[in-house]
């Protein structure tokens, strides 16, 4: 089967934002986790929110970023990824807003228009694990 540009195009922008993602996740794993979820939290200690839930949600982040990448890397569960990606954004962006932290919401955004236009452009997401999942079990 032989991709249209479209499909290409968006393929290269699935990939390219899942390796962004995983190597976000898979590096912080690789330097140890406590550390990463130790300096996030104290880095937002002067935001409103609880510093245990701080504290709590940075642990998680490598492994949610590991995850979300590594799925869209693949293009299996690729809708699935996109939305909880984009939650997973606007998780973090009350946490940087909260903390006034104008630029990194800045740059957040731009994170959460990605995942938008994935999702939006998703029936072009022909080579993915997902369309061939899909194409076998249509046969």
């Amino acid at each position: 089967m032989r991709m249209n540009d479209r499909q290409l195009a968006y393929a290269l922008l699935r990939i390219a934002f899942g390796v962004n993602f995983a190597g976000h996740g898979l590096i912080r794993i690789h330097n140890g986790v406590g550390a990463f979820a130790a300096a996030t939290a104290e880095h937002l200690a002067n935001s409103p929110l609880p510093h245990s839930l701080t504290y709590a949600f940075s642990y998680a982040i490598p492994f949610l970023e590991a995850i979300l990448g590594l799925t869209l890397i693949l293009g299996v569960f690729t809708r699935i990824a996109l939305v909880c990606g984009a939650v997973f954004m606007m998780a973090l962006t009350i946490g940087v807003a909260s903390n006034q932290q104008w630029d990194v919401a800045g740059q957040q955004l731009i994170y959460s228009v990605i995942f938008f236009l994935l999702l939006f452009l998703i029936e072009h997401n022909a080579f993915a694990v997902d369309s061939y999942i899909h194409h076998s079990s249509i046969q």
